[in-house]
């Protein structure tokens, strides 16, 4: 279904954007039927007719594109077009007035034709203004070349097709001074548009170009031969050449009507096909500009006189050194480019060796550092199983000692129960501690050491199962305390390392039992909650808390604010909570005052949630 909507509007944006060019082949074809069926001044009064009604016709074309097309260059372009068309519609209203009303048979010369001649220069400002046109790199010989050409076709149409002629005629000073400087303007529009469209670079105004550069060439050759009818006094209404003005009218409309699709539909030419447009315009126009020149010099043989003959000669010798030293340019150019475009090709292959080469070096090199590499991960796994038993080994070395201090400081006083003073009870007393903390430091070190060779194990788990399984290792105590604590966890799950989180919450939790420990009414809470981070678990107490200049300093290894004989510990507990949490992509921190407790958060990133 969608293939076939897709067809359905490719058909209609098809027949909109070719329904206006065959309404005017139309009109052409009946203008033509019409013209050949009646008299003489019926023919004028059809010709008057459609030429007023071409030239309105562009113009709104004209007009309507210059409100419908971006960018602002491009629509000052086609409003001095459309400014154009106005100025020969208004032309023609005059002429169509001398003729019909005054009967007047050619009025020429009359105000009319300075509307007519206006036409022209405003057509060669909308050439220049094209958007597209400057383009180009910068003013080059080329260039220089392709004015040159020009200027010659230019010259051998004012001067044999024209001039000569006018001369031969003995025509007034102040007629001939009119029809060659019309004759000039109307061969300028049309070698303007030529020169525009070969020199300058077009992508999607290319269309739209190619018609106005047919409009104008109709125009010029028209424009001749209306000379040549006017010089001779042979124009008839019913000539065939007449419709030449509705196809002029008709191609600007129709490139107007172009540019507006082309601009509504986003259409840009691929460099490919710019590049195709320009080297058939290199080969076409100079060969175009050739035989303009030569249908001109023809068609003044009926004029043919020595000074025809040199002028000819003299502008035909002039086109050919121009062009044959622009080719010479081109040439010239092109091996340059040439030679760099080798040059550039042999660098390339140059830095393709060297590259090959490196690349040679780059394995060998990855090969000798991947070989390194393993060695020193053997190395190192190595060194790390031989520090795993170390540390194992150690502990057991020194806890083994530690129990025997202990079993026989607790034989000792158990024996010499009834002889042993106070003092010496004490004595006991310490050393049996001694050897108990002892112990639990060597176990909390190796807790410490073991989280970092231990490897990240994520899993599913529930927050508030998590949760409950921490309180419920510590719910005799709580109850034998009578300790208030309050619960709230949202029900959120995770995926972490539960050991590592479970070792965290169990030892902030331990925390809050021991610095609650002289309170009379000891509060602990257990909060979890989301936040815009992600999840934070909070366990706050009202124990004896901390000065906050210590924060850091509490997270520390071995590091207390109070003595062993206030509130017992080894100084690592917060330190591994720091590093277990860390080590699950979160972070801690902790918010007191002295007297009035401590709170400490854990915030757990966002991809931590499921």
């Amino acid at each position: 279904m969608e293939s076939v909507s897709a067809r359905v509007v490719a058909v209609s944006e098809a027949r909109g954007r070719w329904l206006p060019t065959c309404a005017w082949l139309g009109g052409i074809l009946a203008y033509l039927i019409a013209i050949l069926l009646v008299t003489e001044r019926a023919a004028t009064w059809i010709n008057d007719i459609a030429w007023t009604a071409a030239s309105a016709c562009a113009a709104w074309a004209c007009l309507w594109a210059s409100r419908n097309v971006e960018p602002a260059r491009r629509r000052r372009s086609w409003f001095l077009l459309g400014l154009g068309c106005v100025s020969w519609l208004i032309g023609q209203l005059h002429w169509n007035y001398s003729q019909l009303v005054e009967a007047v048979g050619i009025p020429f010369p009359s105000v009319g034709q300075i509307f007519f001649s206006a036409f022209a220069p405003f057509t060669i400002a909308a050439v220049l203004q094209m958007p597209e046109s400057r383009e180009r790199a910068q003013f080059t010989f080329k260039h220089l070349g392709n004015i040159g050409l020009v200027t010659c076709c230019l010259l051998m149409t004012i001067v044999l097709g024209t001039l000569e002629p006018a001369l031969q005629t003995r025509m007034p000073g102040f007629y001939l001074a009119i029809a060659v400087a019309h004759t000039l303007l109307v061969a300028a529009t049309f070698l303007t548009a030529l020169y525009a469209l070969w020199t300058y670079r077009w992508s999607s105004s290319w269309m739209p170009m190619l018609l106005l550069v047919l409009a104008t060439s109709i125009y010029a050759i028209v424009n001749l031969v209306y000379a040549q009818a006017l010089l001779t006094s042979s124009y008839r209404a019913a000539d065939l050449t007449n419709v030449s003005w509705l196809v002029m009218f008709g191609l600007i409309a129709v490139a107007a009507r172009e540019q507006v699709w082309l601009s509504q539909h986003n259409q840009h030419e691929a460099p490919q096909g710019i590049l195709a447009h320009e080297r058939w315009l290199e080969a076409v126009i100079p060969a175009l500009l050739l035989i303009i020149m030569v249908v001109v010099a023809v068609s003044s043989s009926n004029t043919l006189t020595t000074r025809v003959i040199l002028s000819a000669a003299a502008v035909f010798i002039l086109f050919a050194i121009i062009l044959g030293v622009r080719e010479a340019w081109i040439q010239n150019e092109s091996q340059l480019l040439t030679r760099k475009i080798v040059a550039t090709n042999e660098q390339l292959q140059s830095a393709n060796v060297e590259l090959r080469l490196s690349e040679a070096r780059y394995r060998e090199l990855n090969t000798a550092l991947e070989q390194r590499v393993s060695e020193r991960t053997n190395e190192l796994k190595r060194a790390y199983d031989e520090l795993e038993h170390f540390s194992y080994a150690v502990a057991h070395d020194l806890k083994a000692p530690l129990r025997a201090i202990n079993g026989f400081a607790h034989l000792f006083e158990a024996e010499m129960d009834s002889q042993l003073s106070p003092q010496a009870r004490e004595h006991l007393s310490r050393i049996r501690n001694g050897s108990v903390r002892m112990a639990t430091l060597i176990d909390d070190l190796l807790a410490y050491s073991h989280i970092d060779r231990r490897g990240l194990q994520s899993s599913v788990i529930a927050l508030p199962e998590l949760i409950d399984s921490v309180l419920l290792q510590y719910a005799d105590e709580v109850q034998r305390r009578h300790i208030d604590l309050s619960v709230q966890v949202e029900a959120i799950k995770l995926r972490v390392d539960a050991e590592g989180l479970l070792l965290a919450l169990r030892n902030l939790f331990e925390n809050a039992l021991k610095y609650t420990r002289d309170r009379q009414h000891p509060h602990i809470q257990v909060l979890a909650h989301r936040n815009d981070l992600g999840v934070v678990l909070i366990i706050a107490d009202n124990g004896i808390g901390f000065e906050m200049e210590y924060h850091d300093h509490i997270f520390k290894i071995f590091q207390r604010l109070h003595r062993d004989d206030q509130y017992p510990g080894t100084g690592i507990g917060l330190a591994l909570v720091r590093k277990a949490v860390e080590r699950i992509g979160g972070r801690v921190w902790a918010q007191s005052r002295p007297g009035e407790g401590a709170t400490f958060s854990i915030q757990l990133p966002k991809s931590a949630m499921v």
